[in-house]
């Protein structure tokens, strides 16, 4: 397809993560995946309700159309050792702003989802996913994968 024309500040790179929790064993693996030239925008925002104020922080990304990209529904339904050559967005995956090689295991101490979430929050950023969009198809200029988090 030669060229994209991705806006320029589509420059970072992000390392996602995707649960995959084995319905026979219960046991969870996850799968790494580096995709480049994506949109990332933390978003702080504050807002005031009667005398509270509410501070919620949001992180958007907007990662391009990807041919190792699968719905959820299609990624789980892969055999697990094709897994890692796809990557998927659903709830509960996370993404690391930059490229980063933590494994994780949720069976080893310090190897958790939890402490690769708290390393990177105070790092450069990472978020769990909350919604997902797939703005591909026919007609759209710029296709991408939308993601929100915190």
């Amino acid at each position: 397809m030669g060229m994209n024309n991705y806006p320029v500040w589509w420059d970072t790179t992000l390392t996602i993560y995707n649960r995959y929790e084995d319905p026979q064993t219960q046991v969870i693996h996850w799968h790494r995946t580096v995709v480049k030239n994506c949109f990332w925008k933390y978003v702080g925002n504050k807002v005031t309700v009667g005398d509270t104020t509410l501070e919620t922080n949001n992180t958007i990304c907007r990662i391009p159309k990807d041919s190792r990209y699968k719905d959820k529904y299609e990624w789980v339904s892969l055999p697990n050792d094709m897994m890692s050559k796809y990557f998927t967005l659903g709830q509960n995956d996370i993404i690391v702003k930059g490229e980063v090689t933590d494994e994780i295991n949720e069976y080893q101490s310090g190897k958790r989802s939890t402490d690769l979430l708290s390393k990177y929050k105070s790092l450069q950023g990472c978020i769990l996913i909350e919604q997902v969009g797939n703005n591909t198809g026919i007609g759209r200029c710029n296709e991408h994968y939308y993601v929100s988090g915190v």
